[in-house]
């Protein structure tokens, strides 16, 4: 079954070491684009988490934001950073000798220096937390994906649907191309016989060729059994598994070349029509398809 590149899913799970909260967002794009939002604890294992993230979707501009509620009680103790302390004083001091400032620092602006605080590290506690995240990151996932198959399904019956329309179109327009040819070929002969009783023409292989090339111009036989295999092949690949996005795409952008090459072949208005119709219905399935993963 194909999957939408959109989706969206939340979910949330309240612990004894508090609230967690997952929360994906896809959009469509060409290739895979993931952004993530992460607490602090969970930083060290951005890799992780993307691999995991990677595993599952391919395709589509990715935002995942992973957050956790933590009881007061559990809350991180902060401590100051001495070493960052001491690096901002010394430039300060650097400053006040070079431009002989009197001005002097007082605590009020100490601690509006940016990174002088810093939650105390606990690796044990981290760890833990990454265990429960991570769970709960896969059920976030699964219900993301469960959002990609849905949105993918009602895609599927609307593609079907106009495949359906383009595939009556195409059997029309074979039907009235074959009389069309006869009806050509007859004509031709018969302008022929009345040329050649007027002027007599002798191995003139030039002259035949011509006639041949005349022929096979309004012959749009190839370009059919072309636009029937590509709609075999676009309705196989609808039902495959997998990474089909670009495939499909690849297919509409082909169909829509042979519906060209007919519609400049043909000159009968009801092939002509039907060309027009068909690569109508083709432009909004090339539309439906930009969605799919």
């Amino acid at each position: 079954m194909i999957r939408s590149m959109t989706a969206f899913a939340r979910v949330s799970e309240t612990t004894r070491t508090g609230g967690g909260v997952v929360e994906i967002r896809s959009l469509n794009n060409r290739y895979l684009d993931l952004s993530l939002r992460l607490m602090p604890s969970l930083i060290p294992y951005e890799i992780e988490i993307r691999e995991l993230i990677q595993s599952q979707i391919r395709r589509g501009k990715v935002s995942v934001s992973i957050s956790q509620e933590v009881p007061e009680e559990d809350a991180q103790e902060m401590e100051l950073d001495e070493v960052a302390v001491e690096r901002y004083m010394e430039a300060i001091r650097k400053l006040q000798k070079k431009y002989k400032l009197e001005n002097h620092l007082t605590l009020s602006d100490l601690i509006r220096i940016p990174g002088i605080f810093k939650l105390k590290k606990d690796s044990k506690d981290s760890d833990k937390v990454w265990g429960q995240m991570k769970k709960l990151l896969r059920k976030g996932l699964e219900k993301a994906l469960e959002s990609k198959k849905e949105e993918g399904r009602k895609l599927c019956l609307d593609v079907n649907t106009r495949l359906s329309l383009v595939a009556k179109s195409v059997q029309q327009i074979e039907g009235i191309a074959h009389g069309r040819s006869e009806q050509i070929a007859k004509r031709l002969k018969e302008r022929i016989d009345v040329i050649l009783k007027e002027h007599p023409i002798e191995n003139d292989d030039r002259f035949f060729r011509e006639v041949a090339f005349l022929a096979e111009k309004s012959d749009v036989t190839e370009e059919i059994v072309r636009m029937k295999s590509h709609l075999e092949l676009f309705e196989s690949r609808l039902k495959s598994n997998g990474e089909v996005g670009r495939e499909l795409d690849f297919l509409c952008q082909e169909m829509n070349r042979e519906m060209n090459t007919i519609g400049s072949k043909s000159q009968h208005f009801d092939i002509t029509t039907d060309v027009v119709f068909v690569k109508g219905e083709l432009e909004k399935i090339r539309e439906q398809i930009q969605n799919i993963e």
